[in-house]
Order: C-alpha cells, then sequence, then structure tokens
C-alpha cells in the first residue's frame, strides 16, 4: 500500500526582490519536510518579474529599475500594495490616489507605470492561484512582510473563489501583534496567522492538519476564532537552533520564469541570530524590527561555516547577505575566523554597530565581509544621544574611515525629523560633513514612526502624538475602518514641537549631502607612509587641492592619530609637559585645515591609505594611559569661535 505524501506550498508574493530568495520560504520548507511533508515552493515575484516587461513594453534595466521604484523607493507609499488590493480600481479612486502620490513628488512617468501594472497583477494572480491548485496542497503558506500583503491577500481571495478549502496561514512581520489580528478580522480567506518566528508555529500548524482536527491557537499560531487571546509569550532558547534554508525551489522557478540572466546577480539570505542584544540594553527610538522578541540569541558560531560551504557548493553562488538585525560580536573570535578558513572570494553583508574597532572591522573584511549597513543615523553626539543609540560622532566617523581603510563598503544612513533634534545637531554635521567627502555618502532620511518602536509605544516621552497612518494605507484597503487602518499600518505620521529653523537647517543638510554624492567619485584624501615621513595627498571637493609631505615630529604625530586616539595616550608617548601645547595648537591647525577630527579629547586622522588592505595591521589597541588631564577644549575650533 502507498502512502500519498502531504504536500504543503509555501508562497512568496511581489514585491520581494528578484535576485534574493525568500528566507522564510526556504526555512519553512525545510521545516515542513523534517515533517514528512512533500513541499512546493513557489517564488511567485519571480513569475511577475517576468510577466510585466512583455505586457507594459519595458525590458532589461528600465525595468529592474522599475521594479526597485515600486518595491523600494515607492513602499511608504503602498504603492506595492495597491498594484494588487486595487486591481479594478474605478477611474474616481485611481485619479485620488494618484494626486496623493503628485503631492509626494511621484512624476508622471511613474504614475502611468503603476497604474499599467494593474493589468500586470490580475494576470498574474489568475496565474498565481492557477498554479496553486494544480499543486493540490493542503495547507497553503504565505510569508509576507513590506509590500507583499496586497498580492498575497489577493491570491488568498481568488483560491476561495475557486473552490479551495485547506487552511491558508499568514506569516512574516506584517503579522506580527495588532497587524495579524486586523489581517484575520477583515479578510475570512485567512484561517491564522503567525505573530512573530515562524518555525514552531508552522510545525505546530502542521501536525494540527495532519491529526484532521480544527486549527486552533497555540503558541504563536492564531487561528481565526481565537484572534482575540493573547500570545502566549515565548522565551526564546539561549541559542538560535532555526535550520538551513533550502532554495531549491527559487534556482529551479528562475530558469522556468526564462531569468537565467539574473543568476550572476542573486544573493542568498542567511540568518545567524536574531534580537538584537544593543536594543535589549537600549532600545533605539525610531527602531520597530524587533516586535515579537528583542532578546538575542545566535546560531552555535562552529554553524556558521558550514552553512556558508553548503550552500557555495550547492547553488554555485558565492554572494550572502545576513538577514539579522546586528552582527554578533563574539563571533569575531569564533565563526568569522573559521570562515576566513574557507579561503574562498565570497562575500557577506551585515547590519552591525558602529562602534567597532578597526581590528574589528579588518576581521569581518578578512572573512568576506564586503559590505555593511552600520547604525550610524547621526553625525552628532547631540542628535545621537536623543535617538539613543549609545555612540558618539567620533566613533562613528571612525567607523567610516575603518571602512574606507579596510575596503568595506558601508551604506548608512543620516536620520532627520526626529522629536528632540536641534538647531545645534544638524549645524555639527553641516559641517562636518564638508571634511568626509572622500568616504562613501550616506542617504538623508526622514524619521518615519514604526509600530513596535518607542516613538509608537510610548509618544508622550518624546513629546510625540502620532496623527495617523501613513496616508497609502486609505487606499491600499479602502473598506477598513480607522480603528482597523490603525491596527494594519507599520508606519504612522505624527506631531511634535520643532525648531522652527531646523526645517531650513534640514534642507541645507540634505543639499549638502547631494552635492556630496555628486561630487564622490572624484573625491579622494589619502596618506602614505614612508619611513620618516608622510605624505597626504588632498583631492576633496571645495578644499584646497594639495600634496604635502610630513617630515619629524609632524609625521610622527600624523602616525599616531590615524585610526584615533586620546590626548592622554599622546601625552602618554611623548607629547606631554611643554611639548603638549605646542601639539595641541598643531592638532587645532590640522581641524581647520579638516585633516584631523577632535571632539573633547579625541583626535582621529581623516586621511584613508591610498591603497585600502584587509592585511594591514590594525592600530593597537590598548595604548598607554596616564591619568586623564583636564585640557579645556571644545568641539569647536579656535578659528570657528572668532
Amino acid at each position: 500500500m502507498v502512502i500519498k505524501q502531504r504536500r504543503v506550498s509555501l508562497v512568496s508574493m511581489p514585491w520581494n526582490s528578484a535576485t534574493r530568495p525568500s528566507i522564510q520560504v526556504g526555512i519553512l520548507r525545510s521545516v515542513a519536510e523534517a515533517a514528512g511533508w512533500r513541499v512546493d515552493s513557489h517564488y511567485a515575484y519571480l513569475d511577475f518579474y517576468a510577466m510585466a516587461p512583455k505586457m507594459i513594453g519595458l525590458a532589461g534595466d528600465d525595468w529592474a529599475q522599475a521594479y526597485e521604484m515600486v518595491s523600494e523607493r515607492l513602499y511608504h507609499l503602498s504603492v506595492g500594495d495597491w498594484v494588487f488590493s486595487r486591481r479594478g480600481a474605478a477611474p474616481e479612486e485611481r485619479a485620488e490616489y494618484f494626486d496623493l502620490l503628485r503631492s509626494k513628488r511621484v512624476d508622471e512617468a511613474t504614475i502611468t507605470l503603476i497604474d499599467s501594472l494593474r493589468a500586470v497583477a490580475d494576470r498574474h494572480v489568475a496565474a498565481t492561484t492557477e498554479r496553486l491548485l494544480a499543486a493540490e496542497p493542503e495547507v497553503v503558506g504565505f510569508t509576507s512582510m513590506f509590500s507583499q500583503n496586497g498580492a498575497t491577500l489577493a491570491v488568498a481571495e481568488r483560491l476561495r473563489e475557486s473552490g479551495y478549502a485547506g487552511p491558508i496561514v499568514l506569516g512574516g512581520s506584517n503579522c506580527e501583534g495588532p497587524m495579524g489580528r486586523a489581517l484575520l478580522a477583515n479578510f475570512p480567506a485567512v484561517d491564522a496567522v503567525v505573530d512573530g518566528p515562524g518555525e514552531e508555529a508552522f510545525a505546530v500548524l502542521l501536525t494540527q492538519v495532519a491529526a484532521g482536527g480544527p486549527l486552533a491557537s497555540a503558541g504563536r499560531l492564531v487561528a481565526r476564532g481565537d484572534a482575540v487571546v493573547e500570545v502566549a509569550e515565548l522565551v526564546p532558547a539561549d541559542q538560535l537552533t532555526v535550520p538551513m534554508p533550502n532554495y531549491d525551489g527559487f534556482f529551479e522557478q528562475l530558469s522556468a520564469a526564462g531569468l537565467d540572466r539574473l543568476g550572476a546577480e542573486v544573493s542568498l539570505p542567511v540568518e545567524f541570530s536574531r534580537g538584537c542584544w544593543w536594543g535589549a540594553k537600549t532600545h533605539c527610538t525610531f527602531c520597530g524590527l524587533n516586535g515579537a522578541t528583542m532578546r538575542y540569541r545566535s546560531k552555535h558560531p562552529d554553524s556558521v561555516a558550514g552553512e556558508l560551504r553548503h550552500m557555495m557548493d550547492r547553488y554555485g553562488v558565492l554572494d550572502f547577505f545576513a538577514v539579522d538585525n546586528i552582527l554578533d560580536l563574539g563571533y569575531l573570535d569564533t565563526a568569522l575566523p573559521a570562515v576566513e578558513e574557507l579561503h574562498s572570494d565570497h562575500s557577506l553583508f551585515f547590519e552591525v554597530k558602529a562602534n567597532m574597532e578597526w581590528a574589528d572591522i579588518r576581521r569581518m573584511r578578512r572573512s568576506g565581509v564586503r559590505s555593511v549597513q552600520p547604525g550610524v543615523e547621526s553625525l552628532s553626539t547631540e542628535g545621537l544621544r536623543a535617538l539613543r543609540k549609545g555612540a558618539t560622532a567620533f566613533l562613528n566617523v571612525r567607523f567610516l574611515l575603518g571602512c574606507a581603510e579596510y575596503d568595506v563598503r558601508a551604506d548608512w544612513n543620516i536620520l532627520t525629523g526626529y522629536p528632540g533634534e536641534t538647531p545645534a545637531s544638524i549645524l555639527a554635521q553641516l559641517d562636518l560633513v564638508a571634511s568626509l567627502s572622500h568616504l562613501t555618502p550616506p542617504h538623508v532620511t526622514l524619521i518615519r514612526f514604526d509600530r513596535f518602536s518607542p516613538y509608537v509605544e510610548a509618544p508622550g516621552s518624546y513629546g510625540l502624538e502620532l496623527t495617523k497612518p501613513f496616508p497609502g494605507y486609505r487606499f491600499a484597503y479602502p473598506e477598513l475602518s480607522e480603528a482597523d487602518l490603525w491596527n494594519i499600518a507599520y508606519h504612522f505620521e505624527g506631531e511634535f514641537t520643532d525648531d522652527p529653523r531646523n526645517a531650513e537647517l534640514r534642507r541645507r543638510l540634505a543639499a549638502r549631502i547631494r552635492l556630496w554624492r555628486n561630487r564622490h567619485e572624484g573625491a579622494s584624501f589619502t596618506y602614505r607612509l614612508g619611513f620618516a615621513c608622510v605624505v597626504l595627498d588632498d583631492r576633496r571637493p571645495g578644499l584646497r587641492q594639495q600634496r604635502v609631505t610630513l617630515n619629524g615630529d609632524q609625521a610622527r604625530l600624523f602616525r599616531a592619530v590615524i585610526g584615533g586616539t586620546r590626548f592622554r595616550d599622546l601625552q602618554a608617548q611623548g607629547w606631554d609637559g611643554p611639548r603638549w601645547e605646542a601639539t595641541l595648537e598643531l592638532l587645532q591647525s590640522w581641524q581647520r585645515r579638516r585633516w584631523v577630527m577632535i571632539e573633547g579629547t579625541k583626535v582621529i586622522a581623516l586621511a584613508v591609505r591610498q591603497q585600502p588592505s584587509a592585511y594591514r595591521t590594525p592600530p593597537a589597541k590598548g595604548a598607554p594611559k596616564r591619568a586623564r588631564t583636564q585640557i579645556p577644549l571644545t568641539l569647536t575650533s579656535p578659528a570657528t569661535r572668532r
């Protein structure tokens, strides 16, 4: 007697990146297969990515840019959700939505593109539904994050209209807390949601289906009819034990969709930790990334190199994207040296905290970490305190210089428009960025008030009043009540008392950053070390173009401030006593020339090595220390104070 293997379909809808498989689908496939289920991994966004160019007449780079426009740049206006949820929108409704887009400076060509994508979405919903029904799954599970709700709900509803009677479950960040309850309450096609990490909840759901009984809430699984109950707070284990993702279905579907040309651009998501060790101590005011649990836990370090080696061998891909909120610093001494021993030309991306030593950056680079997203957020120490970042402007600049020194690309942001921002904090950044044009420029981002962040959880603590969800939600979900819109939304608008001078200063800061980005390609400020000299070559826009050779004590002093140091450590190295006053004057003159940055009693050289190398010895830690000397110095140079 042949026993038919139970079957489950796992689905990820647009607007996931077409060059990156869904890690949620990959992990849950491993969970389901371990439980004896046959899995159809359906990366439906690949079908959409292949279908759209033929229907709307875009191809190649034009379509790639259009897809990124909707999925990334217009995400905050709910464009991706609207395209699917309002496929049959009447002309009047469309006109009202397009007026909103125009008010947010979306151009007419982009609006025309958005309107044309509704027909693609309609065909894609029908095709996806047909494929899922053909697989005859007993369970259909969708992962939904960012702009995937509209497409996910559209297919779930079409499945029900087509007679599918099996359980439909949603998981992902769009289902955490009140958002998942709102989905259950307003969309009858959905039978259950997973509130938070999904591996255990999904295994429970499969067990319930296999037993033939109705779905019932358990742990983080919330079933229809039980949606009013609170999810039991599960204490995570000290170590993360989720399985390695299985991406076989992604590569099969990439080829079936005729998208083999994207193969060279594919980067594989990997996960080595969850939660945030910094947020567990001090929750950054704006961060809403850890709704279900903040407690930090990571995989055993011995497993990291093995996972990367397995994926390189199985898929022939060498580029990896860690979805971790923050790098486990313990990995610097454990997992990453083992990764380095793979002796492969892979690349890794991690999100990191920007207070790392140069030796840590060097260690990351030698293990294949070629790009990072550091939590810089501001180049003002005052602003960083307001954001509860636990960093200073000096530490952030030191990190960016270290990335340039060891050839690690830093993709970073400057946040502005937040409660408590002062003109002084913006002015400090306006002055500092003129010194940094040789480093990778940031993006300037206006603060958003995100669910689960301290701003949204306790707005009164910041003098903030939340006024409404972002306006795009109203158009993506026109049938929802105001209360349900509040529950389903992740981003909110708010009002607070702002210094009237800030608006103009923010415009100036944004303009300065645009100038930085436009001129960065030709900007440089480098040093070369000779036996007894230092050669500086300054080619930063807006500053004096010069090549200077430092000799003798000046060369030794400049060497001493590469990588950053403290005044008391300089004094311990011989620049003390009668020599200190002259040394301090020299450092201040270098600050006026924008060769160094001084903050309080710390100083760092702003030039970077002409030839970056991950194999260069970093500045030594634990420099000799002396008792702290009181030095009357502020962030402002004497020339500025006059």
